[in-house]
């Protein structure tokens, strides 16, 4: 289906430019994936916190709130054949889990600041959602993306 007969059954896709019609497909899988865990205070088990910024997390309903729509947009990434690059699966995978270890580790140093930790968040899901924007266009498909 071409883009104008596309855009006739659906006038708000045909306002919808590339950019934005795979952020709304990343907001619809996320929001699949995070009514799973719907019940979660927090991507991981809060009794088993063991660090401040866990700790944190866990005693805060925003930042509880980020860590489970982290959590998801990073599990969707893990599920994502990279289309940017032409990086290979495995390589795209062992980036994302590397860079994942080392946001883990910024996270940890901002200990139960709030407001650090509220940026921190901030930036590895602008960070995670770059990335599915850059990998998204040939994974998905082109037709609904353009």
């Amino acid at each position: 289906m071409n883009q104008s007969t596309h855009a006739a059954h659906s006038p708000q896709l045909a306002s919808l430019d590339g950019y934005s019609a795979r952020r709304a497909l990343f907001s619809i899988l996320l929001l699949a994936a995070a009514s799973v865990a719907h019940a979660q205070v927090a991507s991981f088990d809060c009794g088993k916190a063991s660090t401040r910024a866990e700790k944190a997390v866990c005693a805060s309903p925003a930042l509880g709130a980020k860590d489970v729509t982290l959590a998801a947009y990073f599990q969707l990434l893990l599920r994502l054949k990279p289309s940017a690059a032409g990086m290979a699966y495995r390589e795209f995978d062992d980036m994302l889990r590397s860079d994942q270890r080392q946001w883990l580790k910024a996270r940890e140093a901002c200990e139960a600041d709030a407001a650090c930790l509220d940026r921190a968040y901030d930036h590895r899901i602008d960070t995670l959602l770059k990335l599915f924007d850059a990998n998204a266009g040939l994974t998905f498909g082109r037709h609904i993306a353009d």
